[in-house]
């Protein structure tokens, strides 16, 4: 998903010169440039949605001061992402660390 979001509308552009129907292929490219990414995250929303409970202590609730008893409590990490919330209820030990690294390393080299 995260490709996506880096190319931008120039990306069907540079590829005309290489299409063999650029009149046919491009509309098509370009509708499917910005529906797919949309829709890949609708449906990862969804299933994520539909896998979490809402009163989960480790889900982090900005219109909430404070949790009581919380080992979270006040603290806004990658560790309350829904995704690695949901990861973690399947029982999957290791995916979690490598999503936080993802999460650190996309906002750490998005410019």
């Amino acid at each position: 998903m995260a490709m996506f979001q880096f190319m931008g509308g120039e990306i069907v552009l540079v590829t005309a010169g290489e299409a063999k129907r650029p009149m046919r292929n491009l509309p098509i490219a370009a509708r499917y440039m910005y529906l797919l990414p949309i829709s890949f995250y609708l449906v990862a929303i969804l299933f994520v949605g539909l896998n979490i409970n809402y009163l989960d202590p480790r889900l982090y609730h900005s219109h909430l001061p404070f949790f009581i008893n919380s080992r979270l409590e006040g603290v806004q990490t990658a560790a309350r992402s829904p995704f690695v919330i949901v990861i973690q209820n399947a029982g999957i030990s290791t995916l979690p660390g490598f999503l936080n690294a993802a999460f650190i390393f996309s906002a750490v080299t998005a410019a």
